[in-house]
């Protein structure tokens, strides 16, 4: 079977550290980032009058996303230098400025492998997501989900060899895992199986290179489609 980049069209893939043929040469997508944009164009989520909020923006996502709604895209992240192919890319720190951004703001929120950064209390990122996403919204992201139960320490004094053994990468905090998802991310959305072949069809996940391994079961490469409805502490 042919597999072809369902963000730039591209069909070559290649190694990203141990996984082989899993990012796009040309875009760089990843199969989370592709499975995000199957989910935006499977059910329509983008038009030139979308407002979105792409947070830690993926280049060839973010390129796609602008090249529809242009300036409906806001682009942001704690480091905006490190995104210079984001056009008007902002500075936002998540613990600290989500409060000054309106209710109902947009209709559209991305985020993939964001919260594992985050210093403060996640809930208070996600209540601020909700509310200022529209009625009619939906957020799209990618939340790591790893063995083992959830652990959280932003202690400055852990080394990052500590950090890497705790959570599995030096630059995260906390890590959520799949022995009580149920108590942690569950009790803020509505969460259910994680099966993605019910939405799409195996055939349209190979074509766009999203392996099995990412179709079942809460894993890393998890990508949530979530509207107003699925929020639980509203």
């Amino acid at each position: 079977m042919k597999m072809t980049c369902n963000i730039c069209g591209n069909g070559k893939f290649v190694r990203m550290n141990a996984r082989k043929a899993v990012r796009c040469s040309k875009c760089s997508s990843l199969e989370r980032t592709r499975l995000m944009a199957l989910f935006i164009q499977k059910f329509d989520l983008v038009n030139e009058n979308s407002k979105i909020l792409h947070i830690a923006p993926e280049k060839g996502l973010a390129d796609y996303l602008y090249g529809i709604a242009k300036e409906g895209c806001c682009f942001a992240d704690l480091f905006p230098a490190n995104y210079p192919f984001a056009k008007g890319i902002q500075k936002l720190d998540l613990c600290q400025d989500l409060d000054a951004i309106p209710d109902h703001t947009y209709d559209l929120i991305i985020h993939s492998h964001v919260l594992e950064h985050l210093p403060c209390n996640y809930t208070y990122v996600l209540y601020h997501m909700h509310r200022i996403l529209k009625e009619s919204g939906r957020i799209i992201c990618s939340i790591p989900v790893i063995h083992g139960f959830y652990d959280c320490c932003s202690s400055p004094e852990l080394t990052d060899e500590q950090r890497k053994e705790r959570f599995g990468q030096n630059d995260h905090i906390r890590k959520f895992g799949r022995d009580d998802l149920n108590m942690t991310l569950g009790k803020v959305y509505n969460l259910g199986e994680y099966d993605v072949t019910t939405i799409f069809s195996k055939e349209e996940l190979l074509t766009y290179n999203i392996p099995e391994n990412c179709w079942k079961y809460y894993t890393p490469g998890s990508v949530l489609c979530l509207s107003k409805t699925d929020y639980l502490l509203a």
